[in-house]
């Protein structure tokens, strides 16, 4: 049983699969499906709110991204301008 002290690092490979399985509670990571990590214990509504925060983070990021480059051409018109 892991503990609060327990920390435990694995080593996949570069862009591992990540599978989630509803019906047995687990969640899955593998580079080529002999050697895996499974998760259990780990519930549908758990996975969702993982998955939301990292859609609402790339998606905030992605909009910060879009609107510093809006200000940079707006800065770039108004110093042409001058």
């Amino acid at each position: 049983m892991l503990t609060f002290e327990s920390t435990h690092e694995y080593y996949l490979g570069k862009d591992p699969s990540i599978f989630y399985c509803a019906e047995h509670s687990s969640l899955m990571i593998t580079q080529d499906h002999e050697d895996r990590l499974v998760i259990s214990g780990i519930n549908k509504d758990t996975m969702l709110k993982f998955a939301t925060k990292l859609y609402r983070d790339d998606l905030n990021k992605t909009l910060e991204s879009i609107k510093d480059k809006e200000v940079d051409k707006e800065v770039d018109k108004e110093v042409s301008e001058v």
